[in-house]
């Protein structure tokens, strides 16, 4: 594997291992066996599948970070095995109250919110020792030793496509004020630890993974080496009142019109900055296979003609949220976003993906 491929060639998928409910619980109990299995299955329904990315946990690294560290290296390894890059993503504030994940809560990066962020977070990024030079009993130097050995230990792996620093900040109204200090906190948290990657000797490219929010795109676009966003067309409009354009993740993925309107808007933007673009997250979920494969054709073509590589959600099968059939747990709004069902077989049509991903 030599060489990195263009964005607008991506052509992955998301992927959280089939036995985990939430971040943590996916890697206190990692199996490297299944693991092989799924992205084995994976490759075989979809053999131009070539990026995968791959939701990491802060917290497990927490609770004993050797195994975690393994279990990384060799999840890469097996990626690697079938020609498949890694996006992994190292922090998540999407927080789900259906299912959740599981990430990074606002009182560890809003200063004075919680007792372990202190006014002056966020300031240093030198190194000693591998250890982030912050207060022994401070909450954030987790987080500079988290990113200090997953990143500083792949700095220069090939295998790797880029760093995904966070999956989908600034989910709140909180956005739409330029005076919010939630805003201005979490603006000062994703550049820390932009910063923090750099200072650890990271040499792919850097990137955030939003919501199809315009706001927070424009906003942290100076951060990102190209840019990273989550398109998802909704085949209805949301029961929503008072929906604030640019500001809510779905004021514009519906009508079809909209959602265009939203892509060519995202292009020009990566066009004025003179940076890749890449849909890291998309193609909205359904219980009905066959509406499903009508969002995935309708979306993944859109993408198509506007030359955006795009990494659908999501591979396989799981008990996180939005990726199993009701029978395995709750599930929200998105219905299922999975295209492989639990028992190893392939939902009914979803080697649509294939049409917009063709092997070789």
């Amino acid at each position: 594997m030599t060489g990195q491929i263009p964005l607008c060639e991506v052509r992955g998928f998301n992927y959280s291992g089939s036995w985990g409910t939430s971040g943590l619980d996916l890697w206190q109990h990692h199996d490297n066996g299944l693991m092989a299995v799924e992205v084995a299955r994976g490759k075989r329904y979809f053999p131009g599948w070539n990026t995968a990315r791959w939701w990491l946990s802060h917290e497990a690294f927490q609770r004993d970070r050797e195994r975690f560290l393994a279990n990384f290296e060799a999840g890469v390894a097996i990626f690697a095995g079938h020609g498949i890059r890694v996006l992994p993503v190292l922090f998540n504030r999407w927080r789900d109250p259906v299912c959740d994940f599981g990430g990074v809560p606002l009182e560890h990066i809003v200063p004075g919110l919680g007792v372990f962020c202190p006014e002056g977070s966020f300031t240093r990024v030198e190194f000693a020792g591998g250890r982030s030079e912050f207060g022994a009993n401070d909450v954030h130097a987790l987080f500079g030793e988290y990113m200090a050995a997953v990143v500083g230990g792949h700095a220069d792996d090939e295998r790797i496509l880029g760093w995904d620093l966070c999956n989908e900040p600034f989910l709140g109204r909180y956005l739409g004020d330029p005076d919010h200090p939630v805003r201005a906190a979490e603006l000062q948290w994703l550049s820390w630890c932009r910063d923090v990657c750099r200072a650890t000797g990271a040499s792919q490219p850097i990137t955030i993974g939003h919501a199809p929010i315009m706001a927070a795109i424009e906003l942290t676009e100076p951060l990102m080496d190209f840019i990273s966003f989550h398109p998802y067309y909704l085949p209805a409009a949301p029961a929503v009142a008072d929906v604030q354009p640019g500001v809510d993740w779905f004021a514009s993925l519906h009508p079809k019109a909209s959602f265009e309107a939203f892509l060519d808007e995202i292009v020009a933007l990566a066009e004025r900055s003179g940076k890749e673009l890449l849909a890291s997250e998309t193609c909205w979920g359904a219980f009905d296979d066959a509406e499903r494969v009508e969002l995935i054709r309708y979306t993944l073509g859109e993408l198509c003609k506007r030359g955006i590589g795009f990494a659908a959600h999501a591979l396989h099968h799981s008990l996180v949220a939005d990726l199993h059939a009701p029978a395995f747990g709750p599930v929200g709004s998105p219905e299922r976003l999975d295209f492989i069902n639990a028992d190893g077989s392939l939902r009914a049509g979803h080697e649509a993906f294939n049409e917009f991903a063709p092997a070789g």
